[in-house]
């Protein structure tokens, strides 16, 4: 018959271990995530014409429409406004 001991996960201690970890270098990161304001992204992009695919991206995600709508937009206009997403997410910290 096996006691108590022979049935506990040889791996729990070690898994414990690990989320612990990872919960730390999660909240390291998350800490380091700020939020940035559409003012704050304009001044990322002094360029007038980075400024004006800003604008129609604010326009699609603001827009009164439901998200579906909002998806569809961004899907038709990627040709367009892909340039400016990559450089917003290359220079937000």
């Amino acid at each position: 018959m096996l006691d108590d001991s022979d049935s506990k996960n040889p791996f729990e201690e070690d898994a414990k271990q690990a989320a612990d970890e990872t919960d730390k270098q999660l909240a390291g990161a998350q800490a380091r995530v700020s939020t940035v304001s559409w003012d704050g992204l304009k001044k990322m992009l002094p360029n007038p014409g980075d400024q004006q695919q800003l604008n129609e991206l604010i326009k699609i995600v603001q827009g009164a429409t439901d998200h579906n709508q909002k998806v569809a937009s961004l899907i038709a206009n990627i040709s367009t406004l892909g340039g400016i997403v990559v450089k917003v997410l290359s220079r937000v910290p």
